[in-house]
């Protein structure tokens, strides 16, 4: 059955910032919330390739079902720049996917902070963005945060890539890995998808130990595995001769192979996926979970790392140093003093 376009050209839409979401699963996920009848702003530093996914969007969904603001996750200045712009305009969002990642082969890459960029920009820059948006997003009648993390954060289970191995926090910052000498890109971006989910999980406790009459309770948060998508942005910096097979060989297999193989998937289904976890009624007020493409969507459990309350609550504590977050920014930072 083809999705129905739902026509709100005469009311008022919801907004949805979704970062990255000018390309991949971001820009499918983008597509499959417009058809819904919100409205999509488009976080993301490549404004040309936002306005251009604008164009495919409306097409789609009709005039206004998407925007786009300038965001650099690599940059603490450019989210606070972007939370700035979208106070001013009075934005008040309904959810917010954080969607937007990066991989490197060769580095390690520095955030303009001096932050392993990996790290800066799956973890840290989504970890300020949330935060300086709770406060509106908590004005909003059902507020949802999803983040995209990955099955590779999981050494259980076998996905090519190295198992997660954090030693100190300090060093995760600097280099992406457990050695403060040593770079491994893949390993980097192993690390950072693990600390998408610790961020879920200590996210989700702490919105739901807010105490009346704090309205942050109602926010929910929860962590998407996409699967392995061929052809996103995460192959821009593979050697040559992989970057060939990822953006034109794999996703053509991966077509094939979903219907058979939940962990492999064209970037339409997991978009499609990625934008229920903000959609669907029947999941309002679910929180805390994970929703992962082995069990085609359904909740279920991650890591048994993932869950260590332990370092996700160090990792709060030491991403908040990081960012300076202080009370006037987020109604959760207080929790550290």
């Amino acid at each position: 059955m083809a999705e129905e376009t739902v026509d709100v050209s005469n009311e008022k839409r919801q907004t949805v910032i979704v970062t990255g979401g000018n390309s991949g699963i971001g820009y499918e996920c983008a597509k499959a919330i417009a058809r819904s009848g919100r409205s999509v702003l488009i976080a993301s530093r490549n404004r040309e390739a936002s306005r251009g996914a604008i164009a495919g969007i409306e097409h789609e969904a009709g005039p206004g079902a998407a925007t786009e603001r300038a965001l650099d996750l690599g940059s603490l200045q450019s989210v606070r720049a972007f939370v700035r712009q979208v106070e001013a305009e009075d934005i008040r969002p309904t959810a917010i996917v954080c969607n937007a990642g990066v991989q490197f082969f060769n580095g390690p890459k520095l955030s303009t902070e001096g932050h392993e960029l990996s790290f800066a920009v799956n973890h840290l820059g989504h970890f300020l963005l949330v935060n300086l948006l709770l406060r509106r997003l908590a004005e909003t009648a059902a507020p949802r945060i999803v983040v995209v993390a990955s099955g590779v954060h999981d050494p259980a289970r076998r996905t090519g890539m190295p198992k997660p191995s954090v030693g100190t926090l300090e060093t995760l910052a600097a280099t992406g890995g457990d050695d403060p000498k040593t770079f491994n890109g893949r390993l980097a971006y192993v690390n950072s998808k693990l600390c998408n989910l610790w961020f879920t999980y200590e996210l989700d406790r702490r919105l739901r130990s807010s105490a009346p009459p704090s309205s942050l309770g109602k926010i929910t948060a929860n962590g998407f595995d996409p699967g392995l998508v061929p052809g996103s942005n995460l192959g821009r910096d593979y050697p040559p001769v992989l970057r060939f097979v990822w953006h034109r060989v794999l996703p053509g297999l991966a077509r094939l192979l979903s219907p058979v193989l939940p962990g492999i998937n064209p970037a339409p289904k997991s978009g499609a996926a990625l934008a229920r976890l903000v959609t669907d009624p029947m999941l309002e007020g679910v929180s805390g979970k994970y929703f992962p493409s082995h069990s085609r969507w359904s909740a279920a459990p991650s890591s048994d790392f993932s869950y260590d309350s332990e370092r996700a609550s160090a990792l709060w504590a030491f991403s908040t140093r990081l960012v300076g977050l202080d009370p006037s920014d987020s109604p959760l930072a207080t929790r550290d003093k």
